[in-house]
């Protein structure tokens, strides 16, 4: 008897851990939020991956015709801005500054991002 409740309750416990982690997982996203046409057919994808919903511990993301780009960003919904928030990674291997990175946000990727998290 006193081995059965053991196991209901380890049971009920990795039921909660994985649902615990379902729910953390399905916040953090990845979503397109801006197509740049850099010539000819080409286009930049560039994407916006952590919790969208608050948002915190936000990345944009670059892939496309001019290579990787990867730098954290803060969006403040009521200043409408996009921040580099700390240096990127170039090609996912050559590090840039932050100030280096916030070159690369242009106004049009900046409202995408911005109408993607603010309400």
């Amino acid at each position: 008897m006193i081995v059965c409740r053991f196991v209901a309750a380890a049971l009920l416990l990795a039921l909660t851990s994985f649902a615990s982690a379902q729910e953390e997982s399905s916040t953090d996203t990845r979503v397109l939020v801006y197509l740049d046409e850099v010539g000819g057919p080409y286009f930049d994808e560039w994407y916006l991956q952590g919790n969208i919903a608050r948002p915190e511990g936000l990345t944009l993301q670059r892939s496309g015709k001019s290579g990787e780009l990867s730098v954290p960003v803060t969006v403040d919904c009521h200043a409408a801005t996009v921040s580099v928030s700390g240096p990127g990674l170039v090609f996912e291997s050559m590090d840039i500054s932050a100030a280096e990175a916030q070159e690369y946000i242009i106004a049009p990727l900046a409202e995408a991002v911005i109408q993607k998290v603010c309400p």
